[in-house]
C-alpha cells in the first residue's frame, strides 16, 4: 500500500541536498528519458515515471499493457519504488520525469526548492479511510480527553487535525499516540485506545470489528487526494509529452470501466491484491475526469481547490515544527495540460 507519510526524515533530506536519488531502480537521467527514440511504430517520446503501489498508480501499468501510451506517442520507463520517500527523492534527484504523491506530500520537498508542477490529480479519498471510534464517542467533540492512535504527520493525521479545528479545537484537546496507521489500527481492534485516524484496508477492518465510524473522507471528499507530478523540465521542454501522460491516464481509466473484470484483475495482480480487494479499494477513491481535474485547479475559498486544501495543511505542518517556511502551494499547479485536454 501506498506510504502516505508526510516524513521529517525526507525534510531533512531535501533541506540538505536537492539531488538524492533514494531507492532508485535506474541510472537514467531526466535528461536522457526526455530524448525521443525510435521504435517500430514511429518516434515515441521515452520518459520517466517513478510511483509507488496504490489502486489508482496501476492505471499508468494499465496505459503500458493496453498500447495507450504508445497510441499517444509515449514510451513509458515505469519505476515502482518501496515508499514514496525514494520515489520522491529520486524524482527530485533528476532520475525521473514524473511522480505520482499524495497530495500533502509534495510540500516538502516543494518548500526545500524542489522544480516541479502539479499536473493532474489522479484520485480523491472518498471514504477509504477516517476515524474510527468506540460506539460512545459520538461526534468529533466527544472526542475531548480521549486517546487516538494515528501516524504522525501521515495524510490521517492532517485529516484528524482539520477535524479538530473544524470543530473548534486543537491536538492539546485529545490524547495523540503515534503509531503506524497498521498498528493504530489494531490498537483499536485491542481496545487500547479510543479511537483511530487510519486508511484502508484497517479503516474497514476495525469497522468490522465493531468500532463505529466517526468521519471518513466520504463527508468530504476534497480532503485528501493523491496528484501527478512533472518536473519544471519537461513541463517546459516536453509539454505534448505531459500532456499525453494526463492523456494516457484518463484514457486507462475509461478503459478499466469499460473492462472491469480483465483490467481490474491485471491490476490487482500489479498492486499484490486480489480483484475483489482492488475494486473495493477503487470503490473509496474518486477518480477524476478531465473536467473534474480542472475545478480541482480553480482557486476557491473551499476544500473543492486543492491549493486551498494544502495550504491548510501546511498551517499544521508549520505549527508542527515539521516545516519552517511559508510557501503558497497554489503555486505547485500547472493546470495548463488538464484544461487543453477538457476542451
Amino acid at each position: 500500500m501506498k506510504k502516505k507519510i508526510l516524513s521529517v526524515i525526507l525534510t531533512l533530506a531535501m533541506a540538505t541536498s536537492l539531488t538524492a536519488c533514494g531507492g532508485s531502480k535506474s541510472n537514467t537521467t531526466a535528461g536522457d528519458a526526455a530524448a525521443d527514440t525510435q521504435s517500430g511504430s514511429g518516434d515515441l517520446t521515452e520518459v520517466s515515471l517513478g510511483t509507488v503501489a496504490w489502486p489508482t498508480n496501476m492505471m499508468f501499468y494499465l496505459a503500458d499493457k493496453e498500447g495507450i501510451f504508445e497510441k499517444n506517442g509515449l514510451k513509458v520507463n515505469i519505476q515502482e519504488f518501496s515508499s514514496t520517500t525514494d520515489s520522491s527523492n529520486a524524482f527530485i534527484g533528476g532520475q525521473t520525469d514524473f511522480c505520482t504523491y499524495a497530495s500533502s506530500e509534495t510540500i516538502s520537498p516543494f518548500a526545500e526548492g524542489a522544480e516541479f508542477s502539479v499536473v493532474l490529480e489522479t484520485d480523491k479519498s472518498n471514504g477509504c479511510e477516517g476515524i474510527v471510534a468506540t460506539s460512545d464517542i459520538k461526534s468529533v467533540a466527544d472526542l475531548k480527553g480521549k486517546t487516538v492512535a494515528t501516524q504522525l504527520y501521515s495524510v490521517d493525521h492532517m485529516l484528524l487535525l482539520t477535524l479538530l479545528d473544524e470543530n473548534g479545537m486543537s491536538e492539546k484537546d485529545i490524547n495523540i499516540v503515534d503509531m503506524s496507521i497498521q498498528e493504530s489500527g489494531n490498537a483499536f481492534v485491542a481496545g487500547q485506545c479510543d479511537a483511530a485516524s487510519i486508511w484502508d484496508p484497517y479503516f474497514s477492518q476495525a469497522k468490522a470489528a465493531g468500532g463505529t465510524e466517526l468521519y471518513s473522507t466520504k463527508d468530504n471528499p476534497d480532503l485528501i487526494t493523491d496528484i501527478l507530478a512533472a518536473s519544471n523540465t519537461i513541463c517546459k521542454e516536453k509539454p505534448e509529452a505531459v500532456k499525453a501522460m494526463i492523456k494516457s491516464y484518463f484514457e486507462a481509466v475509461e478503459y478499466w470501466k469499460a473492462n472491469k473484470d480483465e483490467a481490474s484483475a491485471y491490476m490487482a495482480d500489479k498492486l499484490g491484491v486480489d480483484a475483489d480487494e482492488f475494486n473495493s479499494e477503487m470503490d473509496g477513491l474518486f477518480v477524476p475526469d478531465a473536467q473534474s481535474a480542472v475545478e480541482a485547479f480553480t482557486e476557491a475559498d473551499d476544500y473543492t481547490y486543492w491549493g486551498y486544501t494544502q495550504n491548510k495543511v501546511l498551517e499544521f505542518m508549520t505549527e508542527l515544527g515539521v516545516l519552517d517556511k511559508k510557501v503558497d502551494c497554489g503555486d505547485m499547479i500547472d493546470a495548463s495540460f488538464v484544461k487543453e485536454l477538457a476542451k
